[in-house]
């Protein structure tokens, strides 16, 4: 049996959870996949999910996305932050729009976190959490 020690003047520094914002990416899938990749490369970055807005849509194309992580990089996300659009039935829609997007791609449900709209136009792809 083997025991690893670390070395006393190393300082692993500890990663951060990051959510990568898909509505600030735009529709375009290679500038999504290059964010990815950008954010699976980084060692002390740990991608736990992503942020879109609250339309059934975007729902099932993010679902859609966190499955394609897990089959490229092995990483189950398992955070959904939604921009809130205001309305009153929006827990029905997202109740619904979630239970299809997960069966149809045999992807675990993941927890699910409501913001308002950014208060600063243009807000960055990668918030960190």
């Amino acid at each position: 049996m083997t025991l690893h020690l670390p070395h006393r003047f190393v300082h692993e520094r500890p990663r951060q959870n990051t959510v990568l914002d898909l509505s600030a990416l735009g529709t375009d899938s290679s500038s999504i996949e290059d964010a990815l990749r950008a954010v699976m490369e980084q060692p002390q970055l740990r991608l736990i999910g992503f942020r879109c807005s609250a339309g059934s849509g975007a729902i099932d194309d993010a679902i859609g996305l966190m499955e394609q992580v897990r089959r490229d990089y092995g990483v189950i996300l398992t955070e959904l932050v939604l921009q809130d659009d205001d309305r009153v039935d929006l827990r029905e829609v997202v109740d619904e729009a979630l239970d299809e997007a997960c069966a149809r791609n045999r992807y675990p449900r993941p927890s699910v976190a409501f913001t308002g709209h950014p208060a600063e136009p243009g807000p960055p792809a990668l918030t960190k959490s």
